[in-house]
Order: C-alpha cells, then structure tokens, then sequence
C-alpha cells in the first residue's frame, strides 16, 4: 500500500512539474495555445454570475462534459433538459459553497488531489430537482486514468484535465474546492434529518393499504341540453343575479359588436347513411316531408323537434341551432336559412349529406347587438351552466339513494342503462355509467380527470366493507361523483418483519433528506434573486453547439461520455 502511495505521489509530482513547465510556455508564447484559443475565449464570456462570482462558458463546458453530456444528440440532450440542469447545478453550488464559507467550511487544495489521484473522483454537486439517475455528487473517473494494461498514467489525467474538461491545473482544483464546500454543506443539512418510528410505520400503512371502489360520474355538460329554457326561467335568473350578468356582459361586450351577418335557426333532421339505398332514401324523404306538413299547421317545432328529431345534440334543445354566421353550416342549410324571413319556416325540405332537414328561421343579427338582448343571450348560457350544474347533483343524489337501498351492482347497472338510454336506443358516452377502479393506495388517486381527485381518495379510505358508501355525492371540478368501497385490504402487523422496517426507513429518510434539501437550496436561491445576484446568459442554454471543435482525445471523449449512462443505469 504505501508502494503504491509513493508511486502515485510521485506521479503528482510529476504532474505538477509538467504544469510548470507548461507555465513557462504560457508565458512566452500568449497563453491561449495551452488549452486552445476557443477555450481561452469561453473563459471570458459568463454563463452566469452568482453573488459576485462569474461562472465561464468555459466552466459550464467542463461541467458538461464531466458526465459526457456533450456526446448526446442535441434532440436528446434538450429533451432530458441536460443544459439547465447543468447550469441550475452551477449556480446551487455556488449558493451552497458561499453559505458553507460562512459557517466555517474549508476545504484544501490537498484533499482535491488526493480524492482524484487517491480516488479516482471528481465531484459534480447535481440540482436539487435533477431526475432519477442523474450524475453525482461523485463521479468515479478512475477508469479515464488508466493505460491499456488497467495501470495508473499520469499522462492519461493529463489528457483528461486539459483536453475533456479544459481546465488547468489552477482551474480545476478551484472548481473542486467549490464541489467540495457545497458537497459538505449538502451533507450537513441531511445528516440531521431522522425519521421516527411512527413514520416508518405509517409508511409502511400507506404503501400497503390498498382500497377499490365503484362509481359513478355525473357531469353537468351532459345536462346542459336538458335543461328546459323558458323565458320565466331565464328572467328569474337575470333578476337574481343582476350583478353577476352585468360583470359577464362587460367581459364579453366586445363578441357582440361589429357582427357580420348571422342567422339563428330550429331544425328537425331525419338521418339517411350515405351509403342507404334509394328505397331508405324516399322513407327518409317522405317522414320529412310528413314533419314539414304538421309545422305548417301549427305544431310546436320545438316540442316536434324534441320528439322527433335524429340531431341527438340539437334535439334537446327543441332543434336550437343558435346564431351562425356564413360559412359554418353546409352550403344547401345555409342557403335556405339565409334566404328565408325571420320566424318563417322554410318552405321545403332541405337535403343535405346528414339527411333531410325542416328547418324553422328565429332571428338575425349583424352589426352592434343591443345590450339587452345581448345580456339576455348571456344570461341563457349562464343559466343553462348552473341549472346543469344543479341537475348533475340532484341526479347524483338520487340514484346514490337508489343504489343504497339495497340494490346489487347489477341492477343499478341496468337502472342507469335504462334512465340514460337515448331515443335512438344508443347511450351517450357521456352518461352516467357504472365503472370500477383497479386497486389504489392512499397516495395514489383512482380515476383521472381535470380536477383534485385526491378528496376522492381520503374519502374511499374513510370508508369500510360494513359502511361501503358516502353519505352524499363528492364534488370533483364540475362533476358529481357517487361511489361504493368494493374491496379493501390492510397492512399487517406480520408483514411488518425488520427487513421490510429497514427498507421503509431507508426510503422515507432518503425522500425527507431530499425534501429538506430541496427546502433549503430553494431558499438561497430566493433570496439570491430578490437581491438581484443571479444572471444568466441564455445563450449557453441553447442546444445543438455540445461538440465544439478541439475537444481532444476521441479516446479519452468516449469514455467521459460513458459516465451519465452508466450513473443513469444505477439509478
């Protein structure tokens, strides 16, 4: 052992006479030449300045290159975000390696030079937020320094210094000493967080505690074309919410002035396939024309149109098609819409590629739209959402009561079939439907949607085989959910053997301390930018510049670029 110490030592020593000697040179042929002039140049442009400090193109390249990020294509390396991941390690090392200069920290050029000729390690402090895999804080690069044979070559960390990371001898060791302050910090802060027993073992209960349920989805956007629109309903509505219309139509004034022309209009349509024969043409054609004949005696087209129409989606709304300007509708619709009197029926069947239309003209606007009748339009919508939002929840209400009055899974499946079939025998895929969820734990959420499911979570866990279902429907975003604990399993005492206790200690301390961490680099970096002591130059963020020219050795560029994958495989 102290052979081989003494042989490294000496190497070190070599090393370093070769540093002065290649001094010397600096000094009597410009300096530039020693790493090239492309490296000499990077080191007087700024990545980013942290309190006071100036961080080089040339120090971001050296910490890019550490773990062979330069040999990934430019595509790769933005998706894995390797640049500002690199950049935001700078700049916490910095932070980090100030705030340990003022408790105390040191750290000498000595302990550099035995951890990479000793160890074999350069340190590279990753970001706080860095992904899974990510490589550091140590970086084992023994292997770059050593000969075919596996021994130790001076000349092969020479190589490595000056031509992979371009950085002198000078250079280096400052960059390490910075490492090395902010890796301690690092380790002091994590090294006072614990865990107790009582959360290793109320980890241990999340993890294994697994619950599934039944439910069911009401969304008010199914609803909203059920909702009966009379005009006492819609004026009880702008009487009680004057305020909120008023605040609604200033929002939206500006929809309703320098209007083209526009048309609103009713439709009953009766549906031909385009492939139907001519003989369900003329069936289609002749109910048509029957529907044409008892508007025009006076039947309600809207009532008719309800009844009647195969536009499922406008059928709710007794045919409304609302207000369209040129342009929206299919050429023969719009042609009869825009050439028929306002509170006319147009006075044939129209046919179109969906089948044939009756078709009734309401209204027609262009220009500015009078304030009242544009508030009255506005207060329809809002109406129609709350009215929809309310009959969402009522319906929820009851046919959770429904299921709880002893009703199998099954036959509430068929009760909702049944009470959401649509008239053309289909069911709407936004209709309430039965559906289950595969096992979850309590940090995990069962189903997916734009809204907090969480509360969802804590509410199925709240739950027992004995008491399966809530006492009212949870309100998820808009919708309304009703639901039934179908399964529920619970951690045992025997499962909780000492191996499985150490492996959760393990897990929960490793997330708390990067928690922690995280925590507090956070805070330095908070109030390093309200102070104004970060810059960055965006320019070194962007991609597709990784392989400069000059960077050395394709030997010794190979194996640098090895070490994030090989870091990325251990994590």
């Amino acid at each position: 052992m102290l052979d081989q110490f003494a042989k490294r030592f000496q190497t070190t020593v070599l090393i370093v006479v070769v540093f002065m000697v290649s001094a010397v040179f600096i000094l009597e042929f410009g300096g530039p030449q020693s790493r090239g002039c492309v490296a000499f140049f990077e080191d007087r442009l700024y990545a980013a300045k942290v309190q006071g400090r100036l961080l080089s193109v040339g120090d971001f390249r050296a910490a890019y290159a550490l773990p062979g990020f330069n040999y990934y294509q430019p595509e790769q390396a933005k998706a894995l975000r390797l640049r500002e991941l690199t950049l935001d390690g700078m700049i916490e090392r910095e932070l980090l390696a100030n705030a340990a200069l003022e408790i105390g920290f040191r750290v000498s050029k000595e302990e550099v030079l035995d951890d990479l000729f000793e160890r074999g390690i350069i340190y590279l402090n990753p970001p706080v937020d860095a992904p899974p895999g990510y490589p550091g804080p140590e970086i084992d690069v023994s292997h770059a320094f050593e000969d075919q044979d596996g021994n130790f070559s001076a000349k092969r960390v020479r190589n490595y210094l000056a031509n992979t990371l371009r950085r002198s001898n000078e250079e280096f060791i400052e960059w390490q000493i910075r490492e090395r302050l902010a890796y301690l910090l690092r380790q002091a802060i994590i090294e006072q967080v614990v865990v107790s027993p009582e959360e290793v073992k109320a980890a241990y209960v999340r993890e294994k505690e697994r619950a599934r349920i039944e439910y069911v989805q009401f969304r008010p956007v199914f609803y909203r074309d059920r909702v009966e629109r009379s005009e006492d309903s819609i004026a009880a509505w702008m009487r009680e919410h004057a305020k909120e219309l008023d605040e609604e139509y200033e929002r939206k004034k500006a929809n309703y002035q320098g209007l083209e022309p526009q048309v609103r209009a009713r439709h009953i349509l009766i549906k031909v396939s385009a492939n139907a024969s001519e003989e369900e043409r003329k069936r289609a054609k002749a109910k048509a024309e029957e529907l044409l004949q008892r508007v025009k005696r006076g039947e309600d087209f809207a009532a008719l149109a309800r009844a009647e129409s195969q536009d499922e989606g406008s059928a709710k709304r007794g045919g409304d098609l609302g207000y369209n300007p040129r342009g929206r509708m299919v050429a023969p619709f719009e042609e009869a819409i825009f050439s028929t009197p306002v509170g006319q029926i147009v006075d044939r069947v129209v046919e179109t590629q969906y089948g044939y239309h009756v078709i009734k003209v309401e209204g027609r606007r262009e220009g500015n739209v009078p304030e009242e009748e544009a508030k009255r339009e506005i207060a329809e919508e809002l109406y129609v959402r709350s009215r929809a939002q309310e009959m969402a929840r009522e319906e929820a209400e009851h046919a959770l009561a429904f299921w709880k009055d002893g009703h199998s899974s099954e036959e509430f499946e068929e009760w909702l079939s049944k009470r959401y079939q649509s008239p053309s025998g289909d069911r709407d895929p936004l209709a309430p439907q039965l559906r289950e969820t595969s096992a979850f734990r309590r940090i995990e959420v069962p189903i997916a949607g734009a809204f907090d499911a969480s509360p969802l979570t804590q509410a199925a866990f709240s739950l027992s085989m004995d008491r399966p279902f809530p006492d009212a429907p949870l309100r998820l975003g808009d919708d309304w959910f009703i639901f039934r604990l179908k399964e529920r399993s619970h951690a045992s005492e025997e499962g909780f053997t000492e191996e499985v206790r150490r492996g959760f200690e393990r897990e929960l301390l490793a997330s708390k301390r990067a928690e922690v961490l995280r925590g507090f680099v956070y805070e330095l970096r908070r109030r390093a930018q309200e102070r104004g002591e970060i810059r960055i130059d965006e320019r070194i963020l962007r991609y597709g510049i990784e392989r400069d020219q000059g960077e050395g050795s394709d030997e010794d560029d190979r194996e640098s670029s090895l070490l994030f994958e090989k870091h990325r495989r251990k994590g």
